[in-house]
């Protein structure tokens, strides 16, 4: 109840408050926002606002059937925003009206409902919608929960603050009852978590999906919020991306103002990916700035705000480990916010957007229902780094929000350990190390190192793969502060030696080495750099002219002994249907890159593998890209065919 007394003293002062709707015109007549209408939800046991436009100093009246009395009565300021606080008592499945008059226009909103409303945003990740996630597309087919109310934003962007969001061909911008049509375009990690939390608290569910792919979080803050802050002002210079460039608060200003005077529960976030060329090591700062500007502008001091981890793909460096370092010193620095773990959540090595968005829509729904609302459902916290202990020429590791104890299939993936490095006092040199689970402990060591003084996990773009007895991934960590040491290459498993005959189309393949230095593609200038897998140096390699918009020609390879056989492709759409069809996979953390004459790395390509036995032929993926498709093997027998 003081939360409600206070919001609501909060929400008053907004009604004397002047908004800047500069570069548009004033309204002329009564305007309801596309954030405030049929089919909405209201966010429960608080005071919302019901808000609109009309023509400036001009008098509203706002009839709710759920209060008793006369129709509240407000005046519309200067620039014609008018705004009533009404208070929204306990959820409830009964459908409620709202009446709206200025002048002579009347507006009845009606199957408004009362429960718990969250904001889904971010970019690609929040953005991948319901029909293109393996694990979710089958609701289309289910009966819809009309106790689901989505309400999309698009993907817009804007210079000056916005009245109202537009509408967009194949989005719908208004609240609507969950159906199959809005549903396969909304957000399949904000669904998932909605439709969780609607059967775990059986209340109606709003669900408001502003997502936009490609987009630095720099693009959702006002500009005043940008301002006065240097640090992000700095921040704003460094985006360099040919579309963002330039365009701080432009998303802020056509997704977040439009909805700026709704109500919510809390924000789940799910971005970052942009921010690793410009930002990572400042990132956590600007989450917070971020959130402490969107609880202000929603008028909820204590709003969750639930992140997102990044997975694992293409970063060069440590800038992707830096920013996911970011993302967990921001939950450290925020009062009521939380990360969710993605390390087992790769199913396609290098593919920035992981298909399958149930599991992460279920942990951000428990870390809602464990940490928001007080629902006991175990453990929702992975296991985090905690502190280490130098044991001989050991490292002995212990974590947080481990209960009971950690496991891992296999090979355990993704440890480092670090020595000083005698040329370089400031740096750290590390290698793969060797690790053992102890219970709820990981003792790490790896062969020749003595004297160890650090260990990362997956401080790079590796995979790991130890989690907690419950399910939940460890997070990536790092025991040094080192920002001038690089992690070592992430693991790959020792190359299959054995030879392939390649049957191909005459004249099509050019025989070459597989090494530093050599030609990519015969036409160009781009050699391989010295970034590649050099478990597979010195093998032999069939590359193919780049020409663009051209299918690769494919052919047939036939393994002579049991093992992998090998091509080098680009992570395209493509390539991924080969993976899920015909047995190709792609091997993680082993992109390989050209170098143009002005030393530019360019081409991410991967290594693709296919278990055979000895005398199996299969055929080789075909491909649409101009960088083509290559052959690798330790000895390749070219057998060329009209």
């Amino acid at each position: 109840m003081q939360r409600i007394n206070r919001l609501f003293a909060v929400l008053a002062l907004v009604l004397f408050t002047a908004f800047s709707l500069t570069a548009q015109e004033l309204p002329k007549s009564l305007e309801i926002p596309s954030a405030i209408g049929d089919n909405m939800v209201l966010q429960q046991n608080t005071t919302v606002n019901i808000w609109g436009y009309a023509k400036p100093k001009s008098k509203v009246s706002v009839a709710c059937d759920w209060v008793a009395g006369k129709p509240m009565v407000v005046k519309a300021d200067a620039e014609g925003v008018w705004i009533v606080p009404v208070a929204v008592p306990a959820a409830s499945f009964d459908a409620h009206t709202i009446t709206i008059k200025a002048g002579k226009e009347v507006r009845t909103l009606k199957n408004i409902l009362f429960g718990e409303v969250w904001l889904c945003a971010g970019q690609s990740n929040m953005e991948w919608p319901v029909r293109k996630t393996p694990d979710m597309v089958g609701d289309l087919k289910k009966e819809m929960n009309t106790n689901i109310r989505l309400l999309c934003t698009g993907r817009i962007e804007a210079e000056t603050p916005q009245r109202d969001i537009p509408a967009q061909e194949g989005k719908n911008t208004k609240w609507a009852v969950c159906n199959p049509e809005d549903l396969a375009q909304f957000s399949a990690v904000g669904y998932g978590f909605g439709k969780e939390l609607q059967q775990a608290l059986n209340v109606p569910i709003g669900l408001v999906d502003a997502s936009y792919g490609g987009t630095f979080i720099e693009g959702w803050m006002k500009k005043e919020v940008i301002d006065a802050d240097p640090k992000v002002a700095k921040d704003c210079t460094k985006i360099k991306h040919k579309k963002w460039a330039g365009k701080a608060s432009w998303l802020y200003n056509a997704n977040i103002y439009p909805i700026r005077h709704n109500s919510f529960a809390g924000v789940i976030w799910y971005q970052g990916c942009a921010n690793v060329s410009s930002s990572p090591r400042t990132y956590a700062h600007s989450v917070e700035v971020l959130v402490n500007s969107w609880r202000e502008e929603f008028r909820n001091p204590e709003m969750p705000f639930y992140i997102v981890e990044l997975v694992p793909w293409t970063y060069s460096g440590i800038k992707g480990a830096q920013l996911r370092e970011s993302q967990m010193k921001a939950t450290k620095r925020i009062s009521h916010c939380e990360i969710v773990g993605t390390m087992d959540q790769v199913d396609i090595p290098g593919d920035i957007h992981p298909r399958y968005k149930a599991d992460v829509a279920h942990r951000l729904a428990q870390t809602a229902l464990g940490e928001h609302y007080g629902v006991n459902v175990g453990t929702f916290r992975g296991p985090s780094y905690k502190s280490m202990a130098v044991e001989g020429n050991a490292v002995r590791l212990t974590f947080n929000n481990v209960p009971t104890s950690l496991k891992a299939e296999g090979r355990i993936n993704g440890f480092q350990i670090g020595v000083k490095d005698p040329e370089n006092e400031k740096r750290i040199k590390f290698c793969l190390a060797d690790a053992t689970i102890e219970g709820d402990q990981i003792v790490v060591s790896a062969q020749g190192v003595t004297a160890p003084v650090a260990v990362r996990y997956c401080f790079n773009e590796d995979v790991g793969n130890v989690l907690s007895a419950e399910g939940l991934p460890l997070h990536p960590f790092r025991t040094d502060k080192s920002n001038a040491s690089l992690s070592a290459t992430p693991y790959v498993e020792p190359a299959s030696e054995i030879a392939v005959t390649v049957e191909a189309k005459a004249g099509y393949y050019t025989m070459s080495e597989f090494k530093e230095g050599a030609h990519m593609w015969p036409n160009l200038k781009q050699k391989l750099s010295n970034q590649y897998p050099k478990q597979f140096e010195g093998f032999q390699m069939l590359t193919a002219k780049s020409l663009k918009k051209h299918k690769t020609i494919g052919g047939k390879i036939t393994a002579h002994g049991n093992g992998r056989i090998y091509c080098l492709a680009r992570n395209t759409a493509d390539i991924r249907k080969y993976h899920d069809k015909h047995g190709w996979k792609l091997i993680i953390a082993t992109d390989t890159r050209a170098i143009t004459p002005e030393g530019k790395k360019i081409g991410a390509q991967y290594i693709c593998y296919r278990n055979v036995k000895d005398g199996e032929t299969v055929a080789l993926p075909r491909v649409k890209d101009h960088y083509s498709l290559f052959v690798v093997a330790k000895q390749i027998n070219l057998v060329e065919v009209e």
